[in-house]
């Protein structure tokens, strides 16, 4: 859904290539989804002030072309070098005198850590370091009329390897990586290109979104702290019916606290609204907040019905706002790292997963146990879990059945334990399992591929700490609270199988808001679509139908 805070007009972006260019398919399929390029590939420029382009290629352009970008940049225009076009095109003395900078010989390849120049133009939200595998050139430093915008530590000095210049009326932008065909297939190049071709264009960042919270309950406090951290998002508000909470509230972040929503959202210093009052009651809340044309995050899950998620997906397009989801475990390291290795076929095609969460436990007496209100132990965990199937089954969901027991613990309403198996268009095959009542746990994941098998093991952590009287304290931590030990198997080709186990990285912390806030203020992509997760409520509701009809396989085309 391209929602952005304010209506503008797209930028021409000319891609002006020149001899062998590189891949550039993921790159455009980016620009595409941001909405505030209109992308040509070609060679004819047009002077103009609204208009950039990004040269590439292994040759200079030719005089008649160089006469079309000189006039484009004296006319207010943009240009971006990045890759090989940065020696090849300084390969011009005309060119190269114009743009005042001879990129020099090029060193070898290696792990670059690219560090954005804080408050920079490109440096929001980039965090302190960005890596890729590439080649660094080894010029002179850059003009001292140019700004930097991304250094790189190397032998023992910071290299500027990225800065903006201005050229008559117009901008340009020397990109100093890309220069090995991978680079340009990574999600953090294609970051780093598209705010680099932003400076080109002169495009500002909107300014700080004001964030609002919609019920102050137990995550409150994370969203609260995420909009505190996040560069380009302000906690304003907060609502909460609860005078306790209102309290506890206006004592953390010394932000109003409102008893009734409507304040909330009558407040116009909040634009951003995060929904957190219990699933029953995430439609109605949804659509006040659309309607009143704030942007929305809503809690998972998104609904508990189909029908409900449809009309704020309607409701979300009529008022042209962003509506997303909270599905902030796609940011779990073990899931990152289970994601990247299918993705990169390390396993073949994968055709068999099962997934399990619980343990031997009594459920907690909050609404999260109640089913009326929480739409039961499917909506729980498996908010999380089918939305990690959906990402890594690329294809349509056929069919689910499901089964759940009621067999322990008789106070609360939700099931003791459920089941829940998927069918997708291509004969692959889910399963879900979640119990309160299993002594012994199964594995997190165990995913069958034709060329292999990643499995995500639990781990038993406890948290130890010494008592005054200087005895072992220890804490067990649920599985849950760690991330698991993620191991791919495959057939060595001598009639056995080797493991690796796979380093995990660091969390992205505030992965979620951070992409938000490139969305709604810079146009980047976003993450979490709000369809990609109506496709969790379908196969979750489903799911509930199939038990309530004894287990019966539920059709659907999701």
């Amino acid at each position: 859904m391209k929602s952005p805070v304010a209506e503008f007009e797209p930028v021409r972006l000319l891609v002006h290539r020149t001899g062998e260019a590189e891949p550039l398919q993921d790159l455009l399929r980016f620009l595409e989804l941001t909405g505030r390029f209109r992308v040509d590939v070609g060679r004819t420029v047009r002077p103009g002030a609204h208009q950039v382009v990004l040269g590439l290629g292994s040759r200079a352009p030719e005089e008649q072309e160089l006469d079309s970008l000189e006039q484009h940049l004296r006319a207010g225009g943009g240009l971006v070098l990045a890759g090989r076009a940065l020696a090849a095109w300084n390969q011009s003395p005309r060119l190269a005198a114009l743009l005042g900078w001879a990129p020099g010989e090029l060193a070898p390849a290696s792990e670059l850590r690219l560090q954005p120049v804080p408050g920079g133009p490109i440096s929001e939200r980039l965090g302190p370091e960005l890596r890729l595998h590439d080649r660094l050139f080894l010029g002179d430093p850059p003009p001292d009329d140019s700004t930097p915008l991304l250094t790189v530590p190397w032998h023992y000095a910071e290299r500027v390897t990225a800065f903006s210049r201005r050229v008559g009326a117009g901008r340009y932008v020397y990109c100093g990586v890309g220069v090995e065909p991978a680079t340009w297939t990574a999600p953090a190049f294609h970051s780093l290109l598209y705010r680099c071709l932003r400076v080109a264009a002169g495009l500002q960042p909107a300014p700080p979104l004001g964030v609002g919270l919609y019920g102050f309950g137990a995550i409150a406090r994370e969203h609260a702290q995420a909009a505190q951290t996040v560069e380009g998002l302000e906690l304003r508000a907060v609502c909460d019916r609860a005078a306790p909470r209102r309290t506890e509230a206006a004592a953390l972040f010394d932000v109003p606290a409102h008893a009734r929503a409507s304040d909330l959202l009558a407040d116009p210093e909040v634009d951003l609204v995060v929904v957190g009052v219990p699933p029953a009651m995430h439609s109605q809340a949804v659509l006040e907040c659309l309607e009143a044309g704030k942007h929305v995050v809503c809690e998972k899950p998104f609904a508990l019905r189909l029908e409900e998620v449809d009309r704020m997906l309607s409701a979300g397009r009529e008022a042209g706002r962003t509506l997303t989801v909270y599905q902030s475990r796609r940011w779990d390291p073990d899931f990152v790292a289970l994601r990247r290795a299918v993705a990169s076929g390390a396993i073949g095609d994968p055709f068999y997963m099962e997934a399990f969460i619980g343990g031997f436990g009594h459920p907690c007496s909050y609404w999260h146990s109640h089913e009326p209100i929480s739409g039961g132990t499917i909506y729980d965990w498996g908010s999380h879990y089918f939305d990690w199937l959906l990402q890594l089954f690329g294809d349509r969901v056929r069919s689910v059945s499901a089964l759940s027991h009621k067999r322990v613990w008789h106070d609360v309403t939700n099931a003791d334990q459920v089941r829940v198996d998927l069918t997708f268009a291509g004969g692959q095959q889910a399963s879900f399992l979640q119990s309160d009542i299993a002594a012994a746990l199964k594995p997190k994941w165990y995913l069958l591929g034709t060329g292999g098998a990643a499995v995500g093991d639990w781990r038993q952590e406890a948290v130890r700490t010494r008592a005054w009287t200087g005895d072992l304290v220890e804490e067990r931590l649920q599985p849950s609270e760690a991330p698991s030990v993620v191991s791919l198997h495959r057939p060595n080709g001598a009639g056995g199988v080797d493991v690796e186990v796979l380093a995990l990285s660091p969390r992205e912390e505030d992965g979620f808001y951070r992409n938000l806030a490139d969305h709604l203020l810079l146009g980047e992509p976003l993450a979490v679509l709000p369809e990609e997760a109506g496709r969790n409520v379908a196969v979750m509701e489903a799911a509930a139908r199939s038990i309530a009809a004894g287990g019966r396989p539920i059709e659907l085309d999701v």
